[in-house]
């Protein structure tokens, strides 16, 4: 039975082979993900992140690494930076365990509020993260930290037409 478990600074050489497996889905979709695909432009954020406790992994029965939870924070609350699971291990219920792990790490820092940034019309983006009570925050209530979120995605490239800001109570 996979697992849900707090990364450790020796699951780093996992994390961008993960990423770059989970993105091909987006290729295949016709999705352009911008300069540096879905997650950071270097593996430093994913170093820090393991060090501070803001990343959860996904591990198939045999221990190995197949997914995971990068946090971040936005506006003084928890931010999902990215959650990728390798295609591999797709469709298996990961992606839902790692944000049920997610929302009671969060939980228990003290955190009210969730948030995240996504593709409008993926069915393994918004419409997966709306069946997990996240709702798409309107542009009249972004916040300082989403405009500053969303030039920054511009500036990657991202299709702004195509993502969403969504946040869900915790």
């Amino acid at each position: 039975m996979p697992t849900i478990r707090l990364g450790v600074p020796s699951d780093h050489p996992h994390m961008r082979p993960i990423e770059e497996a989970a993105d091909s889905l987006f290729h295949a979709a016709g999705v352009e993900l911008g300069q540096t695909g879905a997650g950071p432009a270097d593996d430093a954020p994913y170093a820090e992140g393991l060090r501070a406790g803001r990343v959860l992994i996904a591990e198939d029965d045999a221990g190995e690494p197949v997914g995971f939870l990068y946090l971040e924070s936005l506006d003084d609350h928890p931010h999902i930076e990215e959650l990728a699971v390798h295609p591999r291990a797709q469709r298996q219920g990961l992606g839902a365990a790692l944000l049920r792990a997610c929302y009671a790490l969060c939980r228990d820092r003290g955190a009210r509020v969730l948030s995240l940034s996504t593709f409008s019309h993926l069915p393994w983006n918004a419409p997966f993260y709306a069946r997990e009570g996240f709702m798409v925050v309107p542009e009249a209530a972004w916040t300082p930290g989403m405009l500053a979120l969303r030039a920054h995605e511009a500036r990657l490239g991202l299709r702004l037409a195509e993502r969403v800001l969504m946040i869900r109570s915790l």
